[in-house]
């Protein structure tokens, strides 16, 4: 009877001694560290913030400005009417600015007409007129007009969202290894259609007793799904990028970082959703809400 009380007292001992252990972890430095990470990703939404206009290229001549009888409208007051348009044939993909009015490239020039080509990231050249900017983008093998205003009213307007209290239960020690060649899939995304992205390797950790993986993509890029997405947290998934080891080992797995992609805060975006073997069969309450800031 006394050997089984020491084995009991030491099984005791070992598991708050990892907890505490846990709760260490959450120290100053790491409280500083995950809130300049949320600083950094409150500075990055503003270039989402001032999008105002995402179409879909499919016809020959789709001109763009504040008139209704443009092919795109941008509700904008102090615009043209017509900007330019973005001409699409098989040969070429042109812009042509509209007359008298100035648009210019990332250098300052003047532009009438731009070829515009795409290149390896499927994008083209930005170009500018007053506080707007666009380019073209590739998505799904469809080409696409991006644009952004820099003064949109909605980048002031947007205060955040609120996260769950941090909590040291959502931090894991999990074991990395990269694929042989990295992998690419069809993922669901915002635009309705599948689009393709690569998966470099997959991480594997306990959670319950239970074995847990998510598949990681370039520069550690990871999209989640749990059973808090839809209810506290946005429906396409979360976010976060984890530190990469050179060679498979261990890294560190803290959902306290989980953040919602650019779909949750504006309806121009294009996000990719978190794939069937990255949807946990738990609730990870961790990580930003769905519920915006006061």
């Amino acid at each position: 009877m006394k050997s089984y009380f020491i084995i009991g007292c030491f099984i005791t001992l070992f598991f708050n001694c990892k907890e505490g252990t846990k709760q260490n972890l959450m120290d100053a430095a790491y409280m500083d560290a995950l809130n300049q990470n949320r600083e950094i990703r409150a500075e990055n939404r503003v270039k989402y913030l001032e999008l105002t206009g995402l179409f879909k290229l499919d016809s020959t001549s789709n001109t763009f400005g504040k008139a209704v009888s443009n092919e795109f409208v941008l509700p904008i007051e102090n615009l043209a009417e017509t900007i330019g348009s973005i001409d699409l044939s098989e040969e070429a993909l042109t812009f042509n600015a509209a007359k008298n009015i100035k648009i210019t490239n990332a250098q300052d020039e003047e532009i009438e007409t731009l070829p515009l080509e795409i290149d390896a990231n499927g994008n083209s050249v930005q170009l500018f007129h007053k506080q707007l900017k666009w380019q073209v983008i590739t998505r799904s093998g469809a080409l696409y007009l991006r644009v952004w205003d820099l003064k949109n009213p909605g980048i002031q307007a947007f205060k955040g969202f609120k996260n769950y209290d941090i909590n040291s239960d959502y931090i894991f020690e999990a074991n990395f290894n990269y694929f042989e060649t990295a992998r690419l899939e069809s993922v669901e995304s915002k635009l309705g259609i599948p689009d393709v992205t690569d998966f470099i390797g997959q991480l594997r950790f306990m959670y319950e007793g239970e074995p847990y993986s998510l598949d990681i993509g370039s520069e550690g890029f990871v999209m989640v799904g749990d059973l808090t997405s839809g209810e506290t947290t946005y429906g396409g998934g979360r976010y976060m990028y984890i530190d990469l080891p050179e060679t498979d080992g261990t890294v560190t797995l803290d959902f306290n970082y989980l953040f919602n992609p650019p779909c949750a805060y504006s309806e121009f975006t294009t996000c990719l959703f978190p794939p069937r073997q990255n949807q946990l069969a738990f609730s990870v309450k961790a990580g930003e809400l769905l519920e915006e800031a006061l």
